[in-house]
């Protein structure tokens, strides 16, 4: 082959990228929301319900029918190579640094929002802790000169796997996260060939609870409520706690190979017929049951009312032997004159992806999924600025996938998304700001959207064949770290909401999981060093970048907090605390269940303006996961105690254990 024509057969390959790469930012330009429609009565949502399953169960035939086709197939190529036909099967200081820029809310958290709390594992009032265990919330007073000491605790009667709280207005409200429980589907029909065996079905369960800490000596139970579902996340502004939920429904559904070999296909029809036909509405949708501790009273019913529940008219992809998924918010008022979780207001929308991520401002909360075959992600606004009455605004869909939470920030009534777009090559990124429009014609109309999303501008062609490792927004300015083999900082002007622009640029080896603002023109990450030339992940680190001048980023300092080290900064904001110049970052093993059975520490991290430094070693027992400043100490929290330590000299002024102390446990080495 001629010179010329490899050159040739080069530059068509180049152009084929960018003529693809080309396509690839017009197609991300739409943003297309499925059509939703309201119910007038429990009666239509539950005809909804069934026509939904009948189509998920044929479905299931076809695809169970096409398997048997191909095994038939299967089993005749396999007798003809036998024949021989065929082949062979194959801090408080008073040091100088810069200003925290981003927001730790009033009980202690690291939160997104400024006014707008998030639940978590610790919270705090200045002088009581409260911290959740597996089986009981610990309240614990504050020392003057010593260690947290224990003054009251209440246990849950049930195991929690995952679980959370808020506290406010005299109040702890606790979100637990419950075993599922497994409930049997038979119908009750003698002329019916029943399977040859049990049918069983999840259902996933959560807890609420009302705890009065206005005497935190004695804290006493309020309410219980139980409800049907995944916790997903909660928020409070002020008074007003919302909890985001997410219920999968089970297709009730047997396959035909249960039936025996004669007339299995109609048999297992007629019997998943009458199943689904004798499904009841809570079958399928949310329930909960409510116990008032106070009057001994009990109440249940659905968790979210029938004419608040939007579904699209067309059924959407769901995982195997699910319908599709109901994403449900309450609302609550926990005030003094509010009537705490014994009263809600409840919106919901059905046919989101399981596992939706959580945003809210103060008076806007949202819920965003995989659509479109995870190829684009939906994103439903609720207006929550009245606490008893949340009421769905409307949605929109974008081009590619979130990361996280961080990936959605709303500002002046418009919302900034930004998004990877795995589904075709090469993988770009982009943010897309979307307005808020109230559509008049429907104001008022019974299950019609008050009005929808639309996109006002976008930023393409961020980190092309990279996708986001971390996203920040503030204000009128956006941060996006890309990454394959290096990482792009990416600096964005969002002060014209209809155009905004990408302005800098800054390419470094490794990449930041975690962004913080600090004043000054600063910006902290937490994330990963890596080989520039394979992106090969190395050691933890921290970066400090300086932003002053939006067109020329630059990197001031990298700091190694371990080779062989995790952070879960990486993953969780909530871990991460600024404080008076010095970031206080949880370290453990990389491993996670050598991380389990091991002691973790907190690096405190010194901040200047000319760069970082490694200012102590804090040790803790258990893994390390929340650091809280109060005053002139901070208190460490691990698996197995909280710690206290003196601010000024980090003297150790002992903890309070919730297990027995194990020594010689591995310990991160300080960074050099």
């Amino acid at each position: 082959m001629t010179p010329s024509r490899l050159w040739l057969i080069a530059l068509a390959a180049l152009l084929g990228v960018a003529v693809v790469a080309t396509q690839h930012l017009a197609l991300a330009q739409t943003t297309e929301a499925p059509a939703l429609r309201g119910f007038e009565s429990c009666a239509e949502l539950h005809d909804h319900y069934v026509r939904l399953a009948v189509e998920s169960a044929e479905e299931e035939r076809y695809e169970e029918e096409a398997e048997a086709e191909e095994e038939a197939a299967f089993e005749e190529d396999a007798m003809a190579d036998d024949s021989g036909v065929g082949g062979d099967a194959e801090l408080p200081n008073t040091g100088t640094g810069p200003v925290d820029e981003g927001e730790v809310s009033e009980t202690g958290t690291n939160i997104q929002e400024r006014g707008v709390d998030e639940s978590d594992i610790i919270k705090t009032d200045g002088t009581h802790f409260y911290i959740l265990r597996p089986q009981s919330l610990l309240i614990a007073e504050i020392s003057v000169d010593g260690p947290l000491v224990e003054v009251g605790r209440i246990d849950f009667s049930a195991r929690g796997y995952r679980q959370e709280l808020l506290i406010g207005s005299g109040k702890a409200i606790v979100v637990r996260q419950l075993a599922a429980i497994s409930t049997a589907l038979e119908v009750d029909d003698g002329e019916l060939v029943k399977p040859a065996h049990e049918i069983l079905y999840d259902r996933h369960q959560a807890e609420l609870l009302e705890i009065d800490i206005s005497d935190p000596a004695s804290p006493a139970l309020v309410h219980e409520l139980d409800l049907d579902g995944r916790f997903r996340s909660a928020r409070l502004v002020g008074s007003d706690l919302r909890v985001a939920m997410q219920h999968s429904s089970v297709i009730p559904y047997v396959s035909p190979w249960s039936f025996g070999w004669q007339n299995r296909w109609t048999n297992a029809e007629r019997y998943n017929r009458a199943l689904q036909e004798s499904f009841k509405l809570g079958r399928w949708y949310p329930l909960f049951g409510l116990q008032n501790h106070v009057d001994n009273s009990f109440s249940h019913g659905y968790a979210v009312a029938c004419s608040q529940i939007y579904a699209p008219e067309d059924r959407l992809p769901t995982r195997w032997g699910e319908l599709p998924s109901t994403a449900f918010m309450l609302s609550f008022d926990i005030g003094e004159d509010g009537a705490g979780i014994g009263d809600w207001g409840s919106v919901g929308v059905l046919g989101m992806a399981t596992d939706p991520t959580v945003y809210a401002s103060r008076d806007s909360l949202y819920l965003a999924a995989p659509h479109n075959w995870w190829r684009d992600t939906a994103i439903q606004r609720f207006d929550i600025s009245d606490p008893l009455d949340p009421t769905y605004f409307g949605g929109a869909t974008v081009t590619g996938q979130l990361l996280s939470q961080w990936s959605l920030s709303e500002h002046d009534g418009y919302l900034r998304v930004a998004t990877t777009d795995r589904d075709r090559w090469p993988w770009v990124s982009s943010v897309t700001v979307l307005e808020a429009v109230t559509d008049e014609s429907t104001d008022g109309d019974l299950g019609s959207p008050t009005g929808s999303l639309r996109q006002i501008g976008r930023v393409n062609g961020l980190g092309a064949t990279e996708e986001i490792k971390s996203v920040r927004f503030a204000g009128d300015v956006g941060y996006v770290v890309t990454f394959r083999l290096v990482d792009p900082l990416y600096v964005l002007d969002l002060s014209d909401p209809a155009n905004p622009m990408e302005v800098g640029e800054l390419k470094i080896p490794g990449f930041s999981r975690y962004l913080h603002p600090l004043s000054g023109g600063l910006l902290l990450g937490v994330g990963r060093d890596a080989d520039p030339q394979t992106g090969w992940e190395r050691g933890l680190q921290a970066t400090l970048f300086d932003v002053s001048d939006p067109a020329n980023p630059t990197q001031i300092a990298v700091l190694p907090l371990g080779e062989d080290a995790y952070s879960p900064v990486e993953h969780d904001h909530r871990a991460f605390r600024y404080q008076d110049g010095v970031a206080w970052i949880p370290v453990g093993p990389n491993d996670y269940w050598l991380r389990q059975n091991h002691d973790g520490a907190f690096f405190g991290v010194r901040v200047t303006s000319e760069g970082l430094s490694h200012e102590s070693t804090l040790r803790v027992h258990g893994e390390a996961r929340r650091a809280i400043p109060v005053g002139e100490r901070i208190h460490l929290l691990g698996g197995e105690e909280i710690r206290t330590y003196a601010l000024e000299d980090h003297e150790d002024l002992g903890a309070l254990s919730f297990a027995p102390e194990w020594d010689n446990r591995w310990l991160p080495v300080a960074p050099e």
